[in-house]
């Protein structure tokens, strides 16, 4: 979820503006789990005050205005879970939750949205306020310089990459929450660097005032009346997907947090699921990033009652849309990768790219340079890493590679030829339990030097369990692996030329599979098994920190069954053509079979109108955002089908409509036409895309001609 650090002339603009005058179409499977015993009402539990409600904000952006690249539906998807998963407490209602998310998390709505919290919520009651967007520093403290380390951190809206002033800053949030009255304050944000917004809400803005962008409604009264009220907050538990400097990723926070509230956090079995509950659940899940907590509430804040009036979230969940394996690879990275010392090209160097697309799928393709050192490779719009190797080299890698739709990126590599391997290192391995010697472990050895550069090596242990792997001096990792047993390893070995090293080992097995997953994936529309699809199995044990990952595929009757061990697992599916997304927890019992029996819908061509959206235009050109479409004179109507930017679909042609005449067909990227007539008035812009296989889709949207 991270965005580039915005440059010098952006940051100005900021503070010009802020100081200036004085801010599903896819898949369904169903799922049964067994549910846990539930109490029959709330009487019984030491709840809070008789009369307190429950009243929550949740705001994903997902979509952002002018750059469909940094679209999530990712987070889309995950508000409406986190949304159903409220609903099945007692204690929770539709009325009492918000939920702003895609083209309507402007930052006035958003502010409005606490606003509305701040209307409904009084001093009995408790708060909810679940943010998820892309985050970055904003690159200096705004007032009241409180930052440590001198940045402030943002939230970007919808038309955050817009206008790089739309966002909500971490003083800014702070301030609106001080607001709130409630007993007991639940704010959760999953982004990039969200640990900025972890601070002690223990100040209020006495020498701020509201922003001057058009999008706050916030009158400059209400807000300085704001300041006059005591500070609130010391009643606060804030829960980060990440730290304060560290990136977070789509679908590596949320769903373990969903997992908890759904009834996997309720440790001590008191049918309370608390935000410092749900956090010790997340935490220790949540692998790729640091989620962190600042706990302002005495005792522990309720969020959840499990009881029988409204049934489990684990009896229907809903797999929703999230990618697939193709991608449309348009752009393209080359260059020459050369010795470093004599500048001579390096033949048949492999050169191996693997990321994720912008619907955070993964690729990985691979090439070789040729008699002249160059290589190309084709890459869909993306994050990247690229690594290269050569026979009697070490490689090199760049990471945190963007590129994006139909661009062209050279990169140059210079390779340093391999040192000598003049230490050693060698040991034994040995099971855990009985100590007795394990043949054929794997020993994986990976090298860096001081400028970066690296090279792996492996051998195998032999029948008495001993191994030995010749090194150069550097810095190195060690990786054991054998089958039927849990990986261990040793990070950050610093080596010395002509030492031997000894280091040995004890790998634990793996639990016993006897417990079976298995079922039927198959077509929704028809019916008829899918063949050949890949199931991805995750199995975890979170007390030791182990855990192991298996994979199976269905056959041509759409049948799979894996054999796994008991316990916490998570699956994965990955069909061309289908999208599937279930993050979350399945519970697998000793020798017992989980029936797990899903149906797919075939991706369907999407459209979109990019341009021209909810502001004024002039000539073309976008002048401020607006609560309707206003146009003066021409404009250039722009489509966006999922192909643009995804690869999903192929398109045969787009119809561009006006009020239901057809005024332009267009069969090729750029999808756009050019409105050129003069028609004062309300007027409907409809656009219909057609696939290949003659299946269509539509948007239309109506707008106001001034000229």
């Amino acid at each position: 979820m991270n965005i580039k650090i915005m440059n010098k002339s952006i940051i100005i603009l900021i503070i010009i503006t802020i100081f200036g005058t004085c801010f599903l179409p896819s898949g369904i499977g169903i799922l049964n789990l067994k549910e846990p015993e539930f109490v029959e009402n709330l009487d019984n539990l030491n709840i809070a005050n008789e009369g307190s409600e429950y009243w929550a904000l949740l705001v994903a952006v997902g979509e952002y205005a002018d750059d469909p690249q940094q679209n999530r539906p990712l987070m889309l998807e995950e508000v409406d879970d986190l949304y159903d998963v409220l609903l099945q407490s007692e204690i929770w209602s539709e009325d009492h939750i918000k939920v702003i998310k895609g083209k309507d998390a402007t930052v006035s709505n958003i502010i409005s949205g606490l606003r509305w919290l701040d209307k409904m919520e009084d001093e009995e009651d408790f708060s909810l306020v679940y943010l998820t967007t892309h985050g970055c520093p904003v690159g200096f403290d705004i007032p009241p310089f409180d930052e440590e380390d001198g940045t402030d951190e943002m939230l970007i809206s919808y038309w955050g990459f817009a206008y790089p002033t739309s966002f909500i800053w971490d003083d800014e949030l702070n301030f609106l929450l001080n607001r709130l009255e409630s007993q007991g304050v639940c704010l959760i944000v999953d982004s990039c660097y969200a640990g900025g917004f972890n601070d002690p809400p223990n100040w209020n803005l006495l020498n701020i005032f509201p922003s001057p962008r058009g999008e706050n409604i916030i009158s400059s009264k209400e807000w300085q009346e704001g300041f006059l009220e005591d500070v609130r907050g010391q009643n606060r538990v804030v829960l980060t997907a990440s730290c304060e400097d560290e990136l977070s990723y789509s679908g590596g926070f949320a769903p373990y947090l969903i997992d908890g509230l759904r009834k996997f956090a309720d440790k001590n079995n008191d049918y309370i699921i608390s935000a410092e509950e749900a956090f010790n659940y997340t935490e220790p899940r949540t692998y790729r990033q640091t989620p962190t907590i600042y706990d302002g509430y005495a005792g522990e804040l309720p969020l959840i009652y499990l009881t029988n009036t409204k049934k489990s979230n684990d009896d229907n969940i809903i797999d929703s849309l999230l990618n697939i394996d193709s991608s449309s690879e348009n752009s393209i990275i080359c260059g020459f990768v050369e010795d470093v010392e004599s500048n001579n090209p390096i033949e048949n160097a492999l050169i191996n790219i693997r990321g994720r697309d912008n619907q955070w799928e993964f690729f990985e393709n691979e090439t070789t340079t040729n008699s002249n050192g160059f290589f190309s490779i084709n890459v869909p719009s993306s994050r990247c890493t690229l690594t290269v190797y050569a026979d009697e080299y070490c490689g090199d890698q760049i990471r945190n590679i963007e590129i994006d739709e139909n661009e062209i990126m050279w990169i140059n590599i210079s390779l340093y030829p391999r040192p000598p391997e003049n230490s050693v290192i060698c040991g034994y391995i040995n099971e855990d339990e009985t100590e007795n010697p394990i043949n054929n472990a794997n020993v994986d050895l990976y090298w860096q030097g001081e400028f970066d550069q690296f090279y792996m090596n492996e051998t195998l242990s032999g029948s008495d369990g001993f191994y030995s792997i010749n090194v150069a001096s550097g810095e190195i990792d060690l990786e054991i692996d054998a089958n039927g047993y849990f990986q261990d390893d040793i990070d950050d070995l610093v080596i010395l030329d002509y030492e031997t090293y000894w280091f040995n080992f004890s790998l634990i097995p793996r639990p016993k599979e006897n417990s079976v997953v298995c079922g039927y994936i198959t077509d929704n529309e028809t019916g008829d098994p899918i063949n050949y699809v890949r199931i991805d199995f995750e199995w975890l044990d979170i007390e030791t920190g182990y855990r192991y990952d298996n994979e199976t595929q269905t056959d041509v009757s759409g049948f799979f069954k894996i054999d796994i061990a008991a316990g916490e697992v998570y699956h994965d599916i990955r069909s061309q053509n289908y999208y599937y997304y279930n993050p979350y927890r399945l519970d697998c019992q000793e020798g017992k079979v989980l029936w797990m029996n899903i149906t797919l819908e075939e991706e369907p061509i999407e459209i979109d109108i990019g341009k021209p959206l909810q502001a004024l235009y002039i000539n073309n050109n976008r002048i401020i955002p607006y609560n309707k479409i206003r146009i003066i004179g021409n404009i250039d109507i722009e489509a966006i089908v999922n192909y643009d930017w995804f690869g999903y679909t192929e398109v045969e042609k787009i119809e561009f409509y006006i009020d239901s005449e057809l005024k332009e067909t267009v069969y090729s990227e750029p999808y756009i036409w050019s409105w050129n007539e003069r028609k004062i008035g309300k007027h409907t812009i409809k656009v219909i895309a057609y696939d290949i296989e003659g299946k269509s889709a539509s948007k239309e949207i109506e707008v106001r001609k001034l000229l």
